[in-house]
C-alpha cells in the first residue's frame, strides 16, 4: 500500500528544526560544512523542503547530541522517500503534497468564490472545469479521476469533518448544461446532510466580507502529525503557508466569512434548490 511521503516529510522537517533548539542556525551550518540553503530546506516541511540524505541526518544528531533519534528519523526519511498512491497520474508537486495532506486530514475549511470545491463536484461539473481549464496535452480522464480518487475521503471510515463556504456566484455560473448545474446543485444539497460536512452558501447579500480579494484558500489540519495548513490556488502557482501569523490570518478570515454566510442546514439548501430550479427554468 502507498504511504503518504508529504507527511513524513513535514513531520522530518519539524523534527529536524525542533531538535535544533536554540542552537544558532549559523553555528550549525558552520558545523555542518554545508551551504545555509541545504540546512533551511531540511528544516521547512513542504514543497519548500527537501530530505536529507542518511549521513547528514546523522551529523545533525551527532550536533544536536541525540544519536537516540536516529533510527525514527531514519524510518521518517525513508517514508519520505517512497512513492506514494498519486505516482501514476504525475501530478504537479504542490497539489500532490495538497492531495497527499487532504488524505489524512483531520478537518478541512474550503473557502471557494468562483467554483464548486473539488471535493464536492460531480463528476459532469469536474470534468466541464477541467476541460475549460487543463493545459495543453493534459489528460482530461486522468484529472477527473484524480479529483474523484480526493473525494473518496468523504466516505471513508474516520471521514474529515469539512466545512464548505461556497459564494453565490458560484452557483450560478453557468458550467456545462442547466441540467448539469441542477444536478451539481442538487449533489450538495445531499452533502449538506452528511454528518462530517457543514455547507454554507456566501450570499450576494453578504455585501462587502473578509474574503473580497480571495478566490479561494483552504486551511488544512492533520491532527496526529501535528500539521496545521493554509493552502493558496492560483492559476500558475499554488503555495502553502504555515506561520503563525498565516494560520491566525485565514482563520480568522473563515471564521468572519462563516459569520456572513447563511446559516448552515434549511436556509442554505432553500437558496441551494432555488438557484437549482433556477437552472432548470432557465433564468440565468
Amino acid at each position: 500500500m502507498a504511504g503518504n511521503p508529504t507527511l513524513a516529510q513535514w513531520q522530518l522537517a519539524q523534527e529536524l528544526r525542533r531538535l535544533r533548539g536554540e542552537r544558532k542556525f549559523g553555528d550549525v551550518v558552520k558545523a555542518m560544512r554545508t551551504a545555509p540553503s541545504s540546512l533551511s530546506r531540511w528544516e521547512t516541511p513542504g514543497d519548500g523542503g527537501a530530505v536529507p540524505g542518511a549521513a547528514a541526518i546523522e551529523r545533525l544528531l551527532a550536533i544536536y547530541k541525540a544519536p537516540h533519534e536516529l533510527d525514527r528519523l531514519l524510518a521518517l526519511r525513508k517514508q519520505a522517500r517512497e512513492p506514494d498512491k498519486w505516482q501514476p497520474y504525475e501530478l504537479e508537486r504542490s497539489y500532490r503534497s495538497y492531495a497527499n495532506i487532504e488524505a489524512q486530514a483531520t478537518s478541512i475549511e474550503i473557502y471557494q468564490s468562483q467554483l464548486i470545491p473539488g471535493l464536492a463536484q460531480t463528476e459532469a461539473y469536474a470534468r466541464a472545469v477541467i476541460e475549460a481549464t487543463m493545459r495543453p496535452n493534459s489528460d482530461l480522464d486522468r484529472e477527473v479521476q484524480v479529483r474523484l480518487t480526493r473525494q473518496e475521503i468523504l466516505t471513508k471510515e474516520s471521514p474529515p469533518n469539512v466545512w464548505i463556504i461556497v459564494a453565490e456566484a458560484a452557483l450560478h455560473q453557468r458550467i456545462g448544461s442547466a441540467q448539469l448545474m441542477a444536478e451539481q446543485i442538487d449533489h450538495l444539497i445531499g452533502l449538506a446532510e452528511t454528518p462530517t460536512v457543514t455547507l454554507q452558501v456566501l450570499p450576494y447579500s453578504a455585501g462587502a466580507h473578509a474574503a473580497l480579494t480571495l478566490a479561494s484558500f483552504s486551511i488544512l489540519r492533520v491532527e496526529h502529525h501535528g500539521l496545521l495548513t493554509v493552502y493558496l490556488q492560483g492559476p500558475s502557482s499554488h503555495m502553502f503557508m504555515s506561520s503563525d501569523e498565516n494560520i491566525e490570518h485565514y482563520t480568522d478570515v473563515f471564521n468572519r466569512l462563516r459569520a456572513s454566510a447563511l446559516d448552515e442546514g434549511k436556509p442554505t439548501v432553500t437558496t441551494l434548490k432555488r438557484i437549482a430550479n433556477e437552472h432548470c427554468q432557465g433564468k440565468e
